[in-house]
């Protein structure tokens, strides 16, 4: 039987409609825009690019990334917390913007717990201690031999003061008793950069900025933190099996909105995501790069923030971690 072409497009339409009649909302009504508070090239960035082209596709509208680098994330989380809470505006939390800041900060001009409202983790992953080829060493020992045997020359970078990248930096300063000095960043792909062109010595990196310039002979990977090693790097040992403990907390990655957007934008913002994280493309991209998909749901992201509040509180106590400009 021929069907009517317009009662086809009728069709079509109808199917579109659908997510949005069953939360009772019309949403969304224009371009979503995904603010990360990073440079280009980096986990979070590469994430929400795939998040994006992802959530176009299911919302049939433009969702873009808006990359507003710079201040430990600051600039990013204040400009996504002052957004209209109506679901068009997105951000990019982490471990390092809504956790380590506020605690080495008594002011970030944001409230974490209050201004933001959890929507999923996208993904999480452990670093790797990475260095230049140049350097010439291959394991830990031999890097902090180095160090060692030159106090003061060696540095380490990270995608910002305040960071996970940074907090590691100075937990094996303290553990293993070298002098480092650390270079922050405007994000991880800028340090990348000139860690592998020997401008920087080290740097705790994504697996997920990492990965192909390791494969690629331009960057030399020593330690995974975490308690298991990389299934993409067999070879490399953790840092507790290279004799540094204490390096077991991952890096996450999660989607936010502003406090006060309404809940069934919320709840079907968490529908569409969480598909898009599931699928084939996202999970294939970030498990290929040492990482693991989360998706997990809104009380649990709470959770999590709360656990490695804790957690972090104790290890920036015991680093005398000070917060840096």
């Amino acid at each position: 039987m021929t069907r009517h072409p317009a009662r086809q497009a009728a069709g079509a339409i109808l199917i579109l409609l659908v997510p949005a009649l069953a939360y009772g909302v019309d949403y969304p009504s224009r371009t979503v825009t995904i603010v990360v508070a990073a440079a280009p090239g980096g986990a979070a960035d590469v994430q929400a690019r795939l998040v994006a082209k992802g959530l176009s596709n299911r919302f049939g509208k433009p969702v873009v990334v808006d990359n507003r680098a710079g201040a430990g994330g600051r600039i990013a989380a204040r400009l996504a917390a002052r957004a209209a809470p109506d679901g068009h505006t997105l951000f990019v939390g982490s471990t390092s913007i809504l956790v380590i800041e506020p605690i080495l900060r008594t002011d970030v001009g944001f409230d974490p717990r209050h201004d933001f409202a959890p929507i999923t983790i996208m993904s999480e992953m452990p670093l790797i201690l990475a260095t230049a080829p140049s350097l010439a060493v291959t394991s830990v020992a031999g890097f902090l031999a180095l160090a060692r045997h030159r106090p003061g020359h060696l540095t380490y970078a990270s995608w910002g003061p305040g960071t996970l990248a940074h907090l590691y930096g100075e937990m094996l300063k303290e553990t293993a008793r070298v002098d480092l000095l650390h270079i922050p960043y405007k994000g991880a792909g800028p340090a990348l950069i000139d860690v592998m062109a020997g401008q920087v010595s080290a740097m705790f990196v994504s697996p997920l900025a990492a990965m192909s310039n390791i494969r690629a002979g331009r960057l030399a990977p020593l330690a995974v933190t975490g308690t298991r090693r990389l299934p993409a790097l067999p070879g490399v040992p953790t840092l507790a099996e290279s004799g540094i403990a204490g390096f077991d907390l991952p890096a996450w990655f999660g989607i936010f909105v502003p406090a006060r957007t309404p809940r069934e934008v919320k709840a079907r913002l968490s529908h569409e995501l969480v598909a898009v994280l599931k699928a084939a493309e996202f999970t294939r991209s970030v498990e290929d790069q040492g990482g693991f998909v989360v998706a997990n749901e809104a009380a649990d992201v709470s959770r999590r923030i709360e656990t490695d509040s804790v957690a972090i509180a104790k290890l920036v106590k015991a680093t005398n971690l000070k917060a840096e400009e």
